[in-house]
C-alpha cells in the first residue's frame, strides 16, 4: 500500500509540474526588418512594456540578434492588458507609428505587421511589407535610415 501511495505522489508531483509549466509566461517574437531592403536588422534596441488598465508598467529592452529577432515574454495582467513595443537603433528609425500596441490575443491568433506608411514620425515605403503575411506569435516592425529631409525637419 505504501508503494502505491508513493507512486501516486510521484504522479501528482509530475502533474503539478506540468500544470505549473502551462502557467509560465508566454513569449512571442519581434522581427525587425529594413523597410527598403527587407533585410533583418541586427543590434536594434527593442523597448517593451505592459499597458494595463491605463497604467504603464516599467519598460524593458533587448537587442535583436543577427536574424533581426528578439523574444519578448508576455507578462501583462489585469483588465484589457496590451504590450507596447518600439524600436530604436541609430542611424535607423522606426517607420510609421512610434509604437505598436497589441493584446496577446491579437499576437497569438494572427500576428502583427506594422504599417510602415502609417501616420507617425517617419513614412516608409510599403513594397516589402505588402509581400509579407502575418504569422501567429510574431510582430514585424520596419525601420529605415531617414532621408536628409526626414532627419532635418
Amino acid at each position: 500500500m505504501e508503494i502505491l501511495g508513493l507512486f501516486l505522489l510521484v504522479i501528482n508531483l509530475r502533474s503539478a509540474k506540468a500544470i505549473a509549466g502551462d502557467l509560465e509566461p508566454q513569449s512571442f517574437k519581434v522581427l525587425v526588418l529594413d523597410a527598403v531592403s527587407g533585410k533583418p536588422q541586427e543590434k536594434m534596441q527593442v523597448n517593451f512594456y505592459c499597458r494595463e488598465s491605463g497604467r504603464n508598467q516599467p519598460a524593458e529592452e533587448d537587442d535583436t540578434d543577427w536574424e533581426g529577432v528578439v523574444v519578448i515574454p508576455y507578462t501583462c495582467k489585469g483588465e484589457s492588458p496590451s504590450v507596447v513595443i518600439d524600436v530604436t537603433g541609430l542611424p535607423k528609425e522606426q517607420c510609421g507609428s512610434s509604437e505598436i500596441a497589441a493584446t496577446i490575443e491579437e499576437i497569438s491568433s494572427k500576428g502583427i505587421i506594422s504599417a510602415p506608411d502609417a501616420a507617425g514620425e517617419m513614412h516608409c515605403p510599403t513594397k516589402i511589407s505588402g509581400k509579407l503575411k502575418p504569422l501567429p506569435w510574431q510582430v514585424i516592425i520596419f525601420v529605415k535610415k531617414p532621408s536628409w529631409f526626414q532627419a532635418h525637419f
